[in-house]
């Protein structure tokens, strides 16, 4: 017997094309490859028509006190650190 691979199995493996291979298979190709399917999406009005939120999550007024910014004063942290003394704990230790 030859020991060179014969049959229908060995043609099959011989045949096969990797679909990720991008010099085989290509997107365009890909895409005509699946059938159509027609796809009706209605977009609901809390999202932007890139798929974003429309609306802020939460008002900034009900999270925050009066006066006081949505977002975090970074400069206020860094100026409450330089007040305390540097390698000084002002915390309690038990």
């Amino acid at each position: 017997m030859c020991r060179k691979a014969s049959g229908w199995c060995v043609k099959m493996r011989s045949c096969k094309v990797n679909i990720w291979d991008r010099r085989k298979m290509r997107p365009d190709k890909w895409m005509i490859s699946l059938p159509y399917t027609e796809t009706k999406y209605t977009r609901p009005p809390w999202l932007t028509r890139f798929g974003f939120p429309a609306l802020p999550r939460s008002d900034p007024k009900k999270i925050t006190p009066d006066g006081e910014s949505k977002h975090c004063n970074m400069s206020r942290l860094h100026e409450q650190d330089a007040t305390r003394p540097h390698g000084v704990y002002t915390g309690t230790t038990e």
